[in-house]
């Protein structure tokens, strides 16, 4: 009777175990470009790719196929899937409201692609319905993790109050004298129709989120477009920032036509520089899809007088984005970036089209915030 008793503890221990280890199950929304760096970094953290989604069976089914998962065409398919645990959304901007709001109305978690959508009113509403609901949302800003960026944020902790920022994300797409891709010049353009916007959205809104993410917020944005004639998506983007704690942001982007600026002289340029009262870092980004070379941190601390460079192994971020987007839905904690995160963002981007097409100084306001 005793070994009987035993053994029946026995298997409810291992049963314990087994539950709080058991494997996420992902599913994935959209098999474009991008979502090939989901998809394996998710494999890679250990997660198991359960159910793949897209309009276009010959995109999807090889996706599926490759992990042996479920495929369907219709997202409300892999939403009602039990066997579905966190959700990734990987389509355009435009269909993440419809897709986001139905994940967790169904208590799926969500990682969803940047942006969060094309309007900062929508991607708050996504930002509100994920706090009220309660379950695990992040938005995909895989930048944030480099090792190099980690260890800015940290540092930055204890270098006193910003003094300016200077910010620029430059990468080689030369769309200033070759002639544009077939498409460009329709309205809406295949970069609106698709991207919501053209380089500023597309490239510049991950050095915004940096910028959010080290220096806080804005509370006055001028802005500047460049956009190809008869072009309905900008190219250049320019930007100024009144930051809320202090200090000012010089903020650009750009598809260009040089080919070996940049830290890997690549073309590849995308930097930012942060000065304080106590020191500058100078955080470079490479070429994420194919690593070579790490990204780079540069410390110039002027108390000690000494320069430090910080730079760790070649890696793509996206699988450290997962990897962590995992971890923390196991652990229950919340998704960063957060909704709210991807709503700053968007808002920032908003303001500086605004600013340059009205050509006016835009005082910020915020969502998420009671109004004074």
């Amino acid at each position: 009777m005793l070994c009987e008793l035993l053994f029946k503890k026995l298997c409810k221990n291992v049963r314990s175990k087994m539950e709080c280890f058991k494997m996420v199950r992902i599913g994935i929304i959209g098999c474009g470009q991008i979502s090939k760096f989901h998809y394996e970094g998710y494999a890679k953290a250990g997660a198991k790719i359960a159910h793949v989604c897209d309009l276009r069976p010959d995109v999807g089914r090889p996706v599926a196929d490759r992990y042996g998962a479920k495929f369907s065409t219709d997202y409300r398919a892999l939403i009602g899937d039990a066997d579905v645990d966190l959700v990734a959304v990987l389509t355009t901007a435009a269909s993440h409201r419809e897709i986001c709001l139905a994940a967790m109305a169904a208590g799926k978690g969500v990682v969803c692609e940047k942006t969060l959508s094309d309007t900062p009113a929508v991607s708050a509403e996504i930002a509100r319905a994920a706090e009220q609901a309660g379950t695990f949302f992040a938005t995909a800003y895989m930048k944030r993790f480099f090792p190099a960026a980690i260890q800015a944020r940290k540092l930055l902790d204890g270098m006193g109050q910003i003094i300016s920022v200077y910010a620029r994300s430059f990468q080689p797409w030369n769309l200033w004298t070759a002639p544009l891709p077939q498409g460009f010049l329709e309205k809406p353009s295949h970069l609106v129709r698709n991207y919501g916007g053209g380089a500023v959205v597309c490239c510049g809104s991950h050095v915004v989120d940096l910028i959010h993410w080290l220096a806080g917020r804005p509370t006055r944005i001028a802005g500047q477009l460049h956009h190809p004639p008869g072009a309905d998506f900008d190219i250049q983007a320019n930007a100024m920032m009144w930051m809320e704690q202090g200090g000012v942001v010089h903020f650009e982007t750009c598809w260009h036509p040089l080919k070996t600026i940049g830290l890997e002289h690549n073309g590849w340029d995308e930097k930012v520089e942060i000065t304080t009262v106590t020191g500058r870092l100078e955080f470079s980004t490479v070429v994420w899809n194919n690593p070579v070379n790490p990204a780079l941190l540069v410390h110039h601390d002027d108390a000690s007088g000494k320069t430090v460079e910080y730079r760790y192994e070649a890696m793509n971020p996206f699988d450290a984005e997962m990897a962590e987007m995992v971890r923390r839905f196991e652990a229950g904690e919340k998704g960063l970036p957060s909704a709210w995160d991807g709503y700053v963002v968007d808002e920032i981007l908003a303001a500086i089209v605004a600013s340059a097409r009205q050509n006016t100084l835009v005082e910020m306001k915020w969502r998420d915030r009671t109004p004074c």
